[in-house]
């Protein structure tokens, strides 16, 4: 019963660990692509009036 127990908390422990990992790829896809957008747009796209 206990090895059970340890294998599903190990199963939950790789689960939670992938899915953080994808979160922070996603993020750092999001952010490259912002910061690419602003590299296009150039540094003047702040200096707009809105």
């Amino acid at each position: 019963m206990s090895g059970m127990d340890q294998d599903e908390k190990e199963r939950q422990r790789r689960q939670r660990m992938r899915s953080l990992a994808i979160a922070l790829a996603l993020a750092a896809l999001v952010a490259l692509f912002y910061a690419a957008t602003i590299v296009r747009l150039g540094g003047n796209v702040f200096n707009r009036p809105v």
